[in-house]
This record gives C-alpha cells, sequence and structure tokens, in this order.
C-alpha cells in the first residue's frame, strides 16, 4: 500500500507540473524545427535521424516525427534525412526563411519489410497489436552487456536475472521459449530460450535497432512466439549505403562490475557494392551489490561481423558471417568461494537476404537464408587446497541449425494487399558432459502461411492470415541417455490464425484489435530432462507425455498522438491450454543438493495491461508515465497462481533536451508480489531511482551517461533465479557510452 500511495503521488505531482509549466520562448532566427512523416499515409516517422552537414549535428525525432536544431546561425544548410524503410533524401533549408519543416519520407520497398517485418509482412505501418522500437541513440541511451538488461522496463517487458550475461526479455510473464528472438528477422539458433542460465548471443553493440511485437505472434513465426518476438537488426550485412567509407566507434564502461568494452565498426560503399566489417571486445567482473560482490557473474566476450551487399536495378542480396566467442560466470555455488561454475559459449553465423522487386502478380520476393553453429560447455570448477583447479565437463550443447524464409508478396488487389510466406528450418542437438541434461534430437519443421490486409475505407484496416506448419522430432539415444525405448518420436501438424481490425478515425487516434490462436512445442528439455543443470542450480525432471501449448489471446491497444502529449494504453488476455510450467516441489536432489524443478501441465490464463503517455511541456521537456501488470493462474483445480510473474509496475520519468545535450531524472516503482506459485517465495516492493544525461557533440559523436539504482538500495527481484532471490540486485551503476559515426 505505501509503494501504491507513492505511486499515485508522484502522477499527482507530474500531471499537476504539466498544468504549471509554460511553453518556452523560441528564438526563431535561432532554431531550426520541423517533423518528418510518411508520404503515403502523413504518419510520423519516430526515430528519423537528421544530420546538418555542414555542422554534421544531427538529432533524432521524437515520438511524434518533431525535431529541432537550437542556436543554429542563419544561412543555408543541407539536411540529410534517414529512416529504417524509407528511402534518404537530402534537403536544401535557408534558416530561418523557410520557418517549419514538414518532410516527408517514401518507403523504400526493399527495406519497408525490415521496418515492420516483425509485425506485418507487407511493409505497412499499420499495427493490430502492440509494438515498439529503438534505434540506435536509444539503445545507446539504454546501454548493457544484455538484451534483457536493455529492454527491461519497456511497456510490459521485464527481465529475467541470473546474473548479467543471461538476462533475457520476459514479455507479459511469459519467457524462455514463448518469446522468441530473432536476428534480421531469422531464428537465432542458440540455446537462449531453453533454461535461465542461457545468454543471448549477440552483443548489444552490434545493434542498430531492435523491435518488439507484445502478443502471440505464431501466425508469421510459428513455435515460440506465444508470448511475443524480438527482432535484432545489425548491420553486419550492408542493405545501404552511400558512396564511400564510414563506419563508427564506441566505448562502453560500466561501475557495478568494473566493465569495459569497446566497438569498431567499418563500411566501404561502391555504386553497386559495399562491403563492412566489426570487432566487439567486452570485460567484466562480478556485480556489485549493495551487501557486497555476487560471486562468479564475470563477463568476457569478443565478437565479430562482417559482410557484403550488392544492388543492381531490382535486385539486391548480401552475405554476412558472424560469430561470438563468451564466458560468463553464473552465481550457482556462491556460498562455495571453493566452487564456482561458467558457460564457456562460442556460435558462428552465416546469414544471406536477397530481394528482387518484379512487375508482375507477385510484385516482391524475398528469400533469407541462415546457418549456425553454436556450441556451449557449462564447466565446473574447484579449486584445491594446493592451489590447483579441477575442471568438470558437466553438460555441454552442441546444434546446428539451417533456417530458411521464402516471402512472396503480391500487388494490391482492388481493397487487398497481402503475402506468402514459406519457412524451414533443421536442428541437430548433441547433448554430452558428465551430467547430460537430455538425449539428442534432431527436429525439422516445414510451415506455409497466407497474409492479407483489406483496406475497407480510409479509417478502417482488416488482416487476416492462417499458418500450417509440419514438424518432427527424432530423439536419440546418447553417453548417459542409452535406451531407446524410453524415448518418442513427435510429430504435430499445427495451425495459427488471426484476425485483427485497426481504426483510425483522425491523425490523432488509433485503435487495434486482434484475436490470433498461437502454439507452442515442447523442447527437448521439457519432454527428457532428468539430471542435475547445475548451471541453473536445480535438478530438473521432465515429463514425456507433455502435450503442444495452444492460447487464444487477444489484444486491444488505443493511442492518442499530438503535438504535446503521446499515449497508449493496451489490454490482454491469454488463454492457454496445456501450459507447460516449471515449478519447484519444495524438495531437495540428495546426490547434487539442488532444488528439484518440474516440468507439468496446465489451463493457464494471463491477462492484463500497459499504459504509457509522454507529455511534451515545452519544446525542450518532456515527461512519461507509465504502468504494467499482469495476472497469471491456473483455470483449473485450485486456480494457484503461475510461477515467475512480475509485480504491478510503475515507471516516471522526466527529460530536457535541447537538441545538443539532454538530463532528466527517471523512478520504478515495483510493487510487492505475493501472488505466487506453491513452493515459490514472495517478494516485498521497491523504489528505484535513476538518472540519463548526455551530449551531442557535432561532427557524429555522442556522449551519454545512465545511473541506475542511484540510492544505492538493497532489493530482491521476482524474477531473480539467484539462490531463490535471496542475493540482493546489482547496485549503484554508471553507465557511460562514447560514440563516434563518421
Amino acid at each position: 500500500m505505501k509503494i501504491f500511495n507513492t505511486t499515485i503521488m508522484a502522477v499527482v505531482l507530474l500531471l499537476l507540473g504539466a498544468g504549471s509549466l509554460e511553453a518556452g520562448t523560441i528564438n526563431t532566427n535561432e532554431t531550426l524545427k520541423g517533423e518528418v512523416l510518411e508520404a503515403a499515409t502523413g504518419e510520423p516517422i519516430p526515430g528519423a535521424t537528421i544530420i546538418i552537414q555542414e555542422t554534421e549535428r544531427g538529432t533524432a525525432a521524437d515520438a511524434d516525427g518533431r525535431f529541432q536544431f537550437d542556436s543554429l546561425p542563419q544561412g543555408s544548410y543541407t539536411l540529410s534525412i534517414r529512416a529504417v524503410g524509407f528511402t534518404a533524401i537530402s534537403l536544401s533549408v535557408d534558416h530561418p526563411e523557410d520557418g517549419f519543416l514538414s518532410i516527408k519520407l517514401q518507403q523504400d520497398i526493399f527495406r519497408a519489410d525490415d521496418v515492420i517485418v516483425t509485425s506485418s509482412p507487407i511493409g505497412r505501418s499499420i499495427q493490430y497489436q502492440p509494438a515498439q522500437a529503438l534505434n540506435r541513440e536509444a539503445l545507446q541511451q539504454k546501454a548493457a552487456p544484455s538484451l534483457g538488461e536493455i529492454l527491461d522496463g519497456s511497456p510490459g517487458v521485464s527481465t529475467r536475472s541470473f546474473g548479467s550475461a543471461p538476462s533475457r526479455p520476459v514479455i507479459r510473464g511469459l519467457d524462455g521459449d514463448r518469446v522468441l528472438v530473432l536476428q534480421n528477422g531469422e531464428r537465432m539458433g542458440d540455446l537462449s530460450g531453453t533454461a535461465v542460465d542461457h545468454a543471448v548471443s549477440l552483443d548489444p553493440l552490434s545493434m542498430d535497432r531492435v523491435e518488439v511485437v507484445r502478443g502471440p505472434a505464431s501466425l508469421l513465426y510459428g513455435s515460440s512466439a506465444i508470448g511475443g518476438v524480438v527482432n535484432m537488426f545489425s548491420n553486419d550485412m550492408p542493405r545501404d549505403w552511400d558512396k564511400g567509407p564510414s563506419g563508427s566507434l564506441a566505448t562502453h564502461a560500466a561501475t557495478v562490475n568494473d566493465m569495459g568494452a569497446g566497438l569498431a565498426r567499418f563500411q566501404q560503399g561502391w555504386d553497386s557494392f559495399a562491403v563492412t566489417g566489426r570487432v566487439i571486445y567486452r570485460d567484466g567482473g562480478d556485480i556489485r551489490t549493495p551487501e557486497g560482490r555476487l560471486p562468479d557473474t564475470s563477463v568476457n566476450n569478443v565478437s565479430f561481423g562482417s559482410g557484403l551487399g550488392y544492388r543492381s536495378g531490382n535486385f539486391e542480396t548480401g552475405l554476412s558471417v558472424s560469430g561470438m566467442d563468451y564466458t560468463y560466470g553464473l552465481p550457482e555455488a556462491i556460498d562455495d568461494p571453493n566452487e564456482n561454475v561458467e558457460i564457456r559459449m562460442n556460435r558462428t553465423n552465416l546469414q544471406s537476404i536477397s530481394t528482387l522487386k518484379m512487375d508482375r502478380f507477385f510484385e516482391l520476393a524475398e528469400l533469407r537464408i541462415q546457418l549456425s553453429d553454436y556450441v556451449h560447455d557449462e564447466i565446473e570448477s574447484e579449486i584445491n587446497p594446493d592451489g590447483s583447479v579441477d575442471e568438470d565437463l558437466e553438460i555441454s550443447f552442441n546444434q546446428q541449425t539451417v533456417s530458411s524464409s521464402l516471402l512472396l508478396r503480391h500487388r494490391p488487389i482492388g481493397r487487398f494487399e497481402g503475402a506468402l510466406g514459406l519457412s524451414m528450418n533443421y536442428s541437430q542437438l548433441t547433448v554430452g558432459g558428465d551430467e547430460a541434461l537430455t538425449p539428442d534430437a534432431d527436429s525439422y519443421f516445414l510451415a506455409g502461411y497466407l497474409y492479407e490486409e483489406i483496406r475497407l475505407n480510409s479509417r478502417f484496416n482488416v488482416k487476416t492470415g492462417a499458418r500450417l506448419e509440419f514438424k518432427e522430432t527424432f530423439v536419440k539415444t546418447n553417453e548417459l541417455f542409452t535406451d531407446p525405448g524410453e524415448f518418442e518420436d513427435r510429430s504435430d501438424l499445427i495451425f495459427a490464425g488471426a484476425i485483427g481490425l485497426n481504426y483510425t478515425p483522425n491523425r490523432n487516434w488509433e485503435a487495434g484489435f486482434q484475436v490470433a490462436r498461437a502454439f507452442r512445442t515442447p523442447g527437448i528439455e521439457e519432454l527428457y530432462s532428468n539430471a542435475p543443470h547445475l548451471a541453473a542450480g536445480s535438478f530438473d525432471i521432465g515429463d514425456p507425455t507433455l502435450d503442444n501449448e495452444t492460447s487464444i489471446g487477444t489484444d486491444l491497444f488505443l493511442k492518442y498522438r499530438s503535438n504535446r502529449i503521446y499515449s497508449e494504453l493496451s489490454l490482454y488476455v491469454n488463454r492457454i491450454n496445456n501450459f507447460i510450467n516449471f515449478s519447484p516441489t519444495g524438495e531437495i536432489h540428495g546426490p547434487s543438493g539442488l532444488p528439484v524443478f518440474e516440468y507439468g501441465s496446465t489451463d493457464a490464463l494471463l491477462y492484463g495491461f500497459e499504459f504509457q503517455t509522454d507529455i511534451a511541456f515545452t519544446d525542450q521537456l518532456r515527461a512519461g508515465v507509465g504502468f504494467d501488470y499482469v495476472r497469471g493462474r491456473e483455470r483449473t483445480g485450485d486456480q494457484n497462481d503461475l510461477p515467475f510473474i512480475p509485480p504491478f509496475r510503475t515507471h516516471l520519468s522526466m527529460m530536457y533536451d535541447t537538441g545538443d545535450w539532454w538530463a532528466g531524472p527517471r523512478l520504478r516503482i515495483a510493487n510487492s508480489q505475493d501472488r505466487v506459485a506453491p513452493n515459490e517465495d514472495p517478494t516485498d516492493g521497491y523504489l528505484l531511482v535513476g538518472m540519463d544525461a548526455g551530449y551531442r557533440l557535432g561532427h557524429g559523436v555522442s556522449f551519454s551517461v545512465r545511473v541506475d539504482n542511484l540510492l544505492n538500495e538493497s532489493y530482491r527481484d521476482h524474477l531473480s533465479r539467484v539462490e531463490d532471490r535471496n542475493n540482493p540486485m546489482p547496485a549503484r551503476n554508471i553507465n557511460a557510452m562514447l560514440r563516434w559515426e563518421f
């Protein structure tokens, strides 16, 4: 109740501040202002970048597509305007004679799919379920060593914590294999979704853009997208370039674990060809908490990427190769200083994307191919009395994956626009080590989907689609699972579908509604685990009788945008049959001393809401308020609460941004969580204070600082898996990043 009262008071003070502030006066002789819009629809383009070529000053459009440059002398300038998915333009302006600029960009047919590939295969900005995107500047301001930490605090998104490295996003209370993480639109081929100790195998410094779709997305992506999709875009394969050299240098430092990281990227473009390459190095020690260091949470990785692009007329293609060598500790045996557990992971990835524009029924064809080789060793080290170290390979995973997708977008037929999609995925998983967790497995799926959008009139749009997927899994013996009679191959023919409605009565208001049938097939670890999983700190027991999860998810959102206010409210209900949960039994496995966790099945109901609003008090001063809530429980029996459901959260922020520099505080208020599953401990609420600041130095150079947990609060997070949340979360942390784009 105390946390709730604090939340209400903070919101009231913020809204009172909105009424008491007057718009600041602007000297039009010094301030250049404008907006960036879609040419076809007139909708704003948030995140568009605007660069003054003569001074190399740059800025990004806000949520309303607006931008401004302060303290700009009168004169003639050339603006370079870019946005992902739109054709870049250059514009000559006379300042201040040209006044307020209204800049319109045309969608680039080669790249429109990349803009909203996560939610629509036809390149339209109309939404039917909540989605958001972070551009490069936003990623810099949220700099962190893992994807989960970057997205934590976004509407409806929290993070599963088990040290810094394996932090992974949780969307609306769903995580693991229910949240699909993509790289440039394709499955990554790693094992980050299968256990809490497994990390996403892409360094955040390599990301240029991240898109998040909240809610079921199995129509386009199949299994593992029952809770949502996170799509990470990197520039290892050039798909848009200017002639000549370009690149970036960046460095990232954090105090909470004495971490340092650096990025170097270079690109050379010609008329038809481009080549690029990058290298990243990151090293950090154990995490500090208000009560001391959290042992075995260090990180070290080196990653690389390189690629080439080719374009000629209506054809564009590219090829990239990337790799990551990652070693990180896990806080599993923190009470024993002579024992530690770490994961040594290596991934090599080859990806190709080819696009062809055609003047026929199918106007665009895009083919994606990806090959991934993933190796993952979980090592237990013990320090002997004489100082020597014994290492044991507890579990090893080796997975090779081939995936491909073909998109055929047809030309508009009356009111219909749509696409046909085909996809396949094949993987081979080999499991070894002294305590191999599961048998080996080979699996593949073949799928096809049809997606159509129907423009009923200028206000109403409808989407509908269906997907049919056939999947087979062949279970094989290995050194510890030797009896083939204990296993059974699986084959599934699965249907997914969705229907949605978008209503846009005017430029200020937009509403969307979607009903989707989604599915998820159980993983090999959920079916056949029967061994200690030392790195995760549990003894895992699977259930070979588990059936496929099927869900009916309903989403409703309402948006309002004006020159001063942006607000969005999202409501959702997700009914999941055969929901697979991973719950503590309250027992301890004697030989290993680890708590026993079992995979089980129940029918579940998850529902909740997200609300966010941003208010521009003046052209420089903005504030934001956000809430998110999810409730998860069983639908049958005692209707127990589901495990690891995040509490009600409130986010408050304020930002003063002159165009050259920005600064502002933020608050996160988490309520206590006492709606817990059997044998799960509740957690108390907490309040965290943070601060963001930065400076755009010009010539492509920017510097940002973010302070987390400013007051050094000692708190426990409900999604932490560190010793059943008995250890506090990280202490005060100062993140700093310096970046130079040239």
